[in-house]
């Protein structure tokens, strides 16, 4: 008797972990099966270095991202600027004020998005640490505080539009930009949700 009562209380142990088990594997969301990702390994892009992401698989590279110092004599300041730029047929979002959107894990990424153009060829100052000839050095760009946020793109094949995105985060204390991870759609036009 007292072994069928281990034997039920081993079955109720298993039951129990079984159920914890299956609860904890439907909160983790699988990847979307309509993205192509691509891990870029927490690439980092310091002062004169630059990184080239392919993020299609293709073999030719999508995005650049690089660090150039501007000198301004008007305003006697210099600028270390960290750049994301796009190529031809590979677009980014940008406003008037040549800014890109720092998404959240879960915003739309959509062919329209209000205030915002998809443009190729096109360069975005992500952060930039101003260095004036008087005062204190200071941080500008909505990306300086960046931690795991995501830049929305967009490719150009045969004449469809597939949305994507870049994972990046900012350190400024390290003076670096973060690559993380990437994905675009294998569905044209299709609205795509940032980091999913």
């Amino acid at each position: 008797m007292i072994q069928g009562y281990k034997a039920l209380i081993a079955l109720l142990w298993l039951l129990a972990f079984a159920a914890v088990a299956c609860i904890k594997e439907t909160n983790t969301q699988p990847p979307s099966p309509f993205m192509q990702y691509t891990n870029l390994y927490n690439k980092e892009v310091k002062a004169g270095q630059s990184a080239h992401l392919d993020i299609d698989g293709n073999g030719s590279n999508d995005f650049s991202f690089y660090t150039q110092l501007v000198g301004d004599p008007i305003l006697q300041r210099d600028r270390l600027q960290f750049l994301a730029t796009s190529k031809i047929a590979t677009n980014l979002l940008s406003n008037s004020h040549d800014e890109s959107p720092k998404l959240n894990k879960g915003d739309r990424i959509g062919l329209q998005h209000d205030g915002y153009n998809w443009y190729e060829i096109s360069s975005i100052v992500l952060a930039e640490k101003i260095t004036p000839l008087t005062g204190d050095i200071h941080w500008d760009g909505i990306w300086k505080k960046a931690n795991h946020h995501y830049l929305p793109v967009e490719l150009i094949k045969n004449g469809q539009a597939y949305l994507g995105w870049i994972e990046i985060s900012f350190d400024i204390q390290e003076q670096k930009l973060i690559l993380h991870k990437a994905a675009i759609s294998t569905q044209s036009s299709k609205e795509i949700k940032a980091g999913f």
